[in-house]
């Protein structure tokens, strides 16, 4: 099992940050640009070779992401929001088969399992002033499609904390 570490800056405007192992060193490095529609950004090992993009897709409804990995080998993935009755859902899509998401994963307290397996969990750190959380791998195959899917969680989450307090 390995353990990486999303601390956000307070101020997101671009950002330019690593993603922290156990051990507190630079594990992957996230660089998003400034856009005024949408979002772009790209995953990195320490040394600058990209890892993959994420970018989420300009004209839907609700938020739908794509996750292009740069290793042929890897399976690509997309990431939809969908519209719940009660509760907000996410499908997470693979080329082979369906992630899905157990607890809550709107306050970072969820396990993550493909085709019936834990491959991961996440969960918030509490007392921080801006987001920080915890990402453990239990499968470390799937360490850069977590990775990924957890940075497209996140600027879902802050997409809709900007729509709730823009509407108030």
């Amino acid at each position: 099992m390995k353990k990486y570490y999303f601390k956000e800056k307070f101020f997101k405007i671009t950002d330019h940050y690593p993603i922290l192992d156990e051990d507190g060193k630079n594990a992957f490095f996230v660089d998003q640009t400034f856009k005024f529609l949408g979002y772009e950004a790209r995953v990195s090992y320490k040394n600058d070779e990209e890892i993959f993009t994420i970018k989420r897709k300009l004209l839907s409804f609700l938020p739908i992401y794509y996750i292009n990995f740069k290793d042929e080998a890897k399976r690509d993935m997309t990431i939809k929001s969908n519209l719940a009755l009660f509760r907000k859902s996410i499908d997470v899509l693979m080329e082979d088969g369906k992630i899905s998401l157990k607890g809550n994963f709107w306050d970072y307290e969820f396990e993550i399992y493909y085709k019936g397996k834990l491959i991961g969990e996440v969960s918030k750190k509490i007392f921080s002033l801006t987001d920080q959380y915890e990402l453990r791998v239990l499968d470390e195959k799937y360490t850069e499609a977590l990775v990924g899917l957890c940075l497209a969680l996140n600027n879902i989450k802050d997409l809709e904390l900007a729509s709730s307090s823009s509407g108030r």
